[in-house]
């Protein structure tokens, strides 16, 4: 069962109204996928009524607006890919992502509040 860090509520709070009421739950559950792969699923493994009152608070906003990025840009878009062929070998061109927020497909906005929240670091 997947963990939802935001609620409707929350989102009427922090998001910036760009998701239908109907599709808010939908949304703010793929959200709450990326922002666990972002924090190396920490929150998960922590336990969400574990983390302090600030760290929620960032998860929940950044929960909302990821769910308004993947509304805009897709849940899993393939712009790192700039080429590819078939004809005696395969062969695929990708772009160079150095940006984490680009390899996780997250806006670099929630990835900051995440990084404020103490789980994105590879060491803790």
């Amino acid at each position: 069962m997947i963990t939802v860090y935001a609620t409707k509520e929350d989102y009427s709070k922090y998001g910036v109204a760009k998701l239908e009421y109907d599709e808010i739950s939908k949304y703010l559950e793929l959200a709450s996928i990326d922002i666990n792969k972002a924090t190396l699923t920490r929150i998960e493994k922590i336990g969400f009524e574990n983390l302090t009152s600030q760290q929620k608070d960032l998860i929940i906003k950044a929960t909302c607006l990821q769910a308004e990025y993947i509304k805009e840009e897709g849940t899993y878009d393939n712009g790192d890919l700039l080429s590819y062929s078939i004809g005696g070998d395969l062969t695929v061109n990708t772009k160079d992502v150095t940006e984490t927020s680009d390899k996780l497909k997250i806006s670099k906005v929630v990835y900051s509040y995440l990084k404020r929240a103490g789980l994105t670091s590879r060491i803790i």
